[in-house]
This record gives C-alpha cells, structure tokens and sequence, in this order.
C-alpha cells in the first residue's frame, strides 16, 4: 500500500545532486527515511562558458536514474525536483531539463537564487528560537538570509560557490589575493549587517564537511553534525590539514568525501572570508537545509 505521507525531494546543485525522502504531516516532518548525495559537478566550467558540459549532464543524469529506482521502491507519488545556480546560469538548460524528463521522468523546476534562500532558510530556522543568519555555500552560489521563525528581514543570492571560486583562483594555483579581494567586492554589502545581533548558522557541504573532518568520522553521521558549533580555530586547523596535501592525498582524509576533495580548499577560503566580513569567530552548522524546506512545501 503507497503511504502518501511519504514525499520525495531532489536538489540538482552546481556540485551534488541530493535525494531526501520523508513522511510530512500538515506541512512538517514526521519520518526521516532516507538521504543520498552523488557528486556530480553538474556546473563544472559553466562559469567560464555559460553551457552545461556532456560528460556533466551524463554523470547528473546517471545520479537521477539511480534516485528514480529509490523512489520507485519506495512507490512516491509526491516528487519535487529542483536545480539551482548551474542549471539557471547556462544556455543550454532547456537540453538538460528535456533530456533529465526524457531519460528519469522527473520535471525540473529551475529556482531563482531567492527561491533557493528561502527554502534554505525554511528548512534551517525551524531549529532556532533566536534571530539567524543562515548561509547556503553552493557550488555557484552562496545564500544569506536573515530573520527568524516569523520574518525574513534580507535574503540575496550571490554568484559566488565552491565551483566557481575554484575554477577561478584555484585549480592551477592557490591564488589567495585575488580570490579574497573578488569575494569581498561581491559580498561587501553584507559588512552592514556585522554589528547586528544573529546566530551565524550554516549548511550545506562545504560546513558539513569541516564537522566530518574535525570528528574523523569514517562513517557520516548526521546526528553528530547537527548543530555543532564550529569555530574559526577549527576550520583553520581543517585548512592546514588541506594545504598540506597533495590533491591525491587529500581524497583519503577521513571525514572528506574524495570528490570534494578538489573544491574544499575553495570552499573553506570562502567560508573563512564570510566569516570574517560578518565579524563571526564561530557558526552553527546545521544539517536543515533546502531539501528541509523542499519537503515542507510539497
């Protein structure tokens, strides 16, 4: 017999793709059953050329096909499917979007980056009484949003992630200067929000990971990652950890999927540089995010 509680959530990003199926009774979560991610660099180059490459759409589609035969198992009716910065930053979205429908059966829905804060923040806040920042560290875009349980006071998206800081400053050489100075001219206007009083609360891969790692965790358990507060000490700790490997020697850190391995250096720049723009020596990392707030609203 199909439980038609049960709903299924897919978040297509720049750098995974990610599957959460749950029960939900009037609009919140009763039953969490199941959650996967496979890294698939969807956004690999779309920064430079504005087009999804191939090989990317391949191994995306190949992640889809194996989320369609879970959910399948699970007979779910009740499916919502976004993609985010990657797929509404390039050219050629209607092919990938056309051929995910041809090829799994899932329909896209393409969010705006203002969409996609929203349903991080929905999907993070029900965890705090207090006033939150929350901030989405993507592959392409970062998130902010600033309120609490009953008002969203700002929200804006950034192009600025994992993938394209990477590609940008990184993949040669680690070109610290000009990465930094790039991400505090996009983020600058968030230096206005530095003397307000918020919880700093991040989630997504790029903090998730740094709990991980910290916790040298050969198996990923949520529930010691959820609401860990990490501070700038420790992900420093993290960054030297990174910078003195090789790229092959950093895919066999425990507690470091061996696919991020190549953007963690990135990403934790960039998780530093927030940090330091908001005037925050520690955050709170939470493991609600937008597949959360995804279920919430189906």
């Amino acid at each position: 017999m199909i439980n038609t509680n049960m709903k299924a959530v897919i978040d297509i990003g720049t750098n995974s793709c990610r599957l959460f199926i749950a029960c939900t009774e009037k609009g919140k979560i009763t039953n969490k059953i199941l959650k996967l991610i496979e890294i698939t660099r969807l956004g690999q180059d779309v920064d430079k050329t504005k087009v999804l490459r191939q090989d990317a759409m391949d191994r995306t589609i190949k992640a889809l096909k194996l989320f369609r035969k879970k959910i399948d198992e699970y007979e779910i009716k009740k499916i919502k499917v976004t993609a985010t910065s990657a797929t509404r930053d390039s050219k050629n979205r209607e092919e990938f979007i056309s051929r995910v429908k041809a090829e799994t059966n899932f329909e896209i829905h393409c969010i705006t980056g203002e969409e996609e804060g929203k349903l991080s923040f929905s999907g993070a806040v029900a965890q705090f009484n207090e006033k939150i920042m929350v901030f989405d560290i993507g592959g392409g875009s970062t998130e902010f949003i600033l309120g609490n349980k009953d008002n969203i006071e700002y929200i804006e998206s950034f192009n600025v992630g994992a993938v394209r800081l990477e590609e940008k400053f990184f993949k040669k050489e680690n070109n610290f200067l000009n990465g930094k100075v790039w991400v505090e001219e996009i983020l600058k206007k968030l230096s206005k929000y530095k003397d307000q009083q918020f919880t700093l609360v991040g989630v997504a891969g790029t903090v998730t990971t740094h709990v991980s790692v910290l916790l040298k965790m050969k198996e990923y358990d949520t529930d010691r990652v959820h609401m860990y507060r990490l501070t700038k000490k420790e992900i420093l700790k993290n960054l030297d950890l990174f910078l003195s490997k090789t790229l092959k020697e950093r895919k066999k850190i425990v507690g470091l999927h061996p696919k991020r391995a190549e953007i963690i250096i990135s990403g934790t720049y960039l998780l530093l540089w927030i940090m330091e723009i908001l005037e925050k020596d520690e955050i709170i990392v939470s493991e609600s995010d937008i597949l959360e707030g995804m279920m919430m609203s189906v």
